[in-house]
């Protein structure tokens, strides 16, 4: 999905919804829920960070509902504009939160939370390299907002599956527009 591609319907609710939760590892403090095939891979992703020594995994927001992306969207209009608030939150039906697919996330004591600098910390940076072995991918990769509509976010992870992402990352190909061969989708 992407601002040419809303959900249908537009307020679809995913029924699968659980918050991840792993043992010693305190990664979704807020309780956010994803879909239970990406809160599993989300648990052994942080798992797997924390075992790198790149930080604890922190899961700022996940699933969305239609109701909470209409007050995030029209806080960021409010706050930025138009355009610039639309570049970084969706429309309410067009955003990947309300699938229970995509979370942003941080890391404890890193900073840089829901910041373009997230992207430099060692977590961000570990996670740009290992997310597709858990089946995610940095969904809006920088230089890619002609093709997205959205800025640069390191943070905002969409679970694809470790089989899409592993075959993404092979092919170099970092956006899911392009590995579909779907045509930009820069504008409502």
């Amino acid at each position: 999905m992407n601002k040419q591609r809303p959900l249908n319907p537009i307020n679809y609710k995913p029924a699968n919804l659980v918050a991840p939760k792993s043992p010693g590892l305190s990664f979704n403090p807020y309780g956010r829920k994803l879909r239970r095939e990406a809160a599993i891979a989300s648990i052994k992703l942080a798992e797997a960070m924390h075992g790198a020594g790149k930080g604890i995994l922190l899961i700022q927001s996940a699933y969305r509902s239609y109701s909470e992306q209409v007050a995030v969207h029209d806080k960021m209009v409010k706050s930025y504009g138009l355009k610039k608030g639309e570049a970084v939150a969706a429309r309410p039906g067009f955003s990947e939160h309300q699938t229970g697919l995509a979370m942003d996330v941080s890391a404890r004591g890193q900073g840089c939370r829901i910041r373009v600098c997230f992207g430099q910390t060692k977590a961000g940076i570990w996670l740009a390299k290992n997310a597709y072995k858990y089946g995610f991918i940095i969904r809006y990769p920088q230089g890619s907002t002609p093709m997205t509509g959205y800025q640069y976010e390191p943070w905002h992870m969409r679970y694809v599956g470790v089989f899409l992402a592993t075959k993404m990352k092979k092919k170099n190909i970092h956006v899911l527009e392009k590995y579909f061969k779907l045509p930009p989708a820069p504008n409502y």
